[in-house]
């Protein structure tokens, strides 16, 4: 072989080798996307798609880059949200029904977040790997399903016939205004699939009489559930 031969052989097996080496894309699977992160340029803007070419010089430096994999699927999530309204256990008293002033939501979530957000999460420091985002997502989901549920119950109290099932998913989002804590986040499903609203008109009452009674009194009264309000003003009349 002559040494011309030789030599483009090394040049063509060197260029092969460069190629390679810069060569991202190849090391991203189909149901990944991968974020670059090196010394010498932080994180690249551009996510790495798979079947998408990409070479990345930075590769070329040894312990210069790394390629952060992230899986594409979103996150579900079925959160109930169960309380009581204030004091709601103490007017229970006044009433022969338990539970009345009780709520219940079964909320179902779904959401992701893109590529390009991904990057930004981490140059913001809030993801680094893949749990982590796992983890932001789901808590993303918790908190939609948190302002969902109040959303309801403010509606609630505002009218007595409101019924969560009839209210759109654009305008739950519009009034609760997720995006001003999960910016980035896109949800693509929320709906509810249970719900127990408490009784706000039985609920205003009382807490009307007893914050007269109160003031009356200038004292907070002190309640007795084996007593009904009747016999009470009975025995005060006594």
């Amino acid at each position: 072989m002559k040494k011309s031969n030789i030599c483009l052989l090394i040049i063509l097996v060197f260029a092969g080798f460069v190629f390679w080496k810069g060569w991202t894309s190849l090391k991203v699977k189909a149901d990944k996307f991968g974020i670059l992160i090196s010394k010498t340029g932080g994180v690249n803007e551009t996510p790495i798609m798979p079947g998408k070419f990409s070479w990345n010089w930075e590769f070329l430096l040894p312990t210069n880059a790394q390629l952060k994999l992230f899986t594409i699927e979103p996150v579900s999530l079925t959160q109930t949200v169960t309380g009581t309204l204030p004091s709601g256990e103490l007017y229970t008293k006044y009433i022969d029904s338990t539970h009345r002033f009780d709520y219940r939501f079964t909320i179902d979530v779904a959401l992701t977040v893109a590529p390009e957000a991904v990057v930004e999460l981490i140059k913001l420091n809030q993801v680094t790997n893949e749990e982590d985002l796992k983890t932001y997502l789901t808590n993303a989901a918790k908190t939609v399903a948190q302002f969902t549920a109040d959303y309801y119950l403010k509606k609630s109290e505002e009218n007595p016939k409101f019924r969560p099932e009839s209210v759109k998913r654009e305008d739950i989002l519009r009034a609760i205004q997720v995006y001003t804590d999960y910016p980035l986040v896109e949800v693509f499903n929320l709906s509810v699939s249970e719900s127990v609203l408490p009784d706000y008109e039985m609920y205003s009452k009382l807490k009307a009489n007893f914050m007269s009674v109160a003031v009356n009194q200038n004292t907070t009264p002190i309640l007795d559930s084996s007593i009904k309000p009747e016999e009470k003003e009975q025995t005060k009349t006594e």
